[in-house]
This record gives C-alpha cells, structure tokens and sequence, in this order.
C-alpha cells in the first residue's frame, strides 16, 4: 500500500502536481514545502520512500542520514 497517495492526490487536485507532456509523469508547477523528506520522496516515487537514506545532495552525493 502507498502510504502518500493520498497526499499525491490532494497536490494534484489543488495543481500543485499537474500532468507533464510523458503521460506517465506529473510535474511540480509550483515550489511545494514537505514536513518529512519521506513524504516528499514517496510523491515524486509515488510509492513508499526513506527520505533520508533516498534524497541525495547534488555536490557529493551523500544523503540526507549522511550529513544529518
């Protein structure tokens, strides 16, 4: 069970997420602030997500649980 679909599903009914050109994709057509980097990364997976071990930073690589 995805535990974030329902919070998929309000962004997309208020146009926070909204379609994008690949059927199979939605986009972010404005900035959206998350309370957990887990919820935030189980609606860009759409699926169940560790936040801290998922999210990456872009200059080295290392995650969330890494630099916290």
């Amino acid at each position: 069970m995805k535990r974030d679909r329902e919070e998929r599903d309000r962004l997309i009914k208020t146009g926070v997420l909204v379609p994008d050109r690949d059927p199979d994709l939605l986009r972010f057509e404005r900035d959206h602030l998350f309370h957990s980097a887990s919820l935030a990364g189980g609606v860009v997976k759409d699926g169940n997500c560790s936040g801290p071990q998922s999210w990456r930073r872009e200059n080295d690589g290392k995650t969330l649980k890494e630099v916290t």
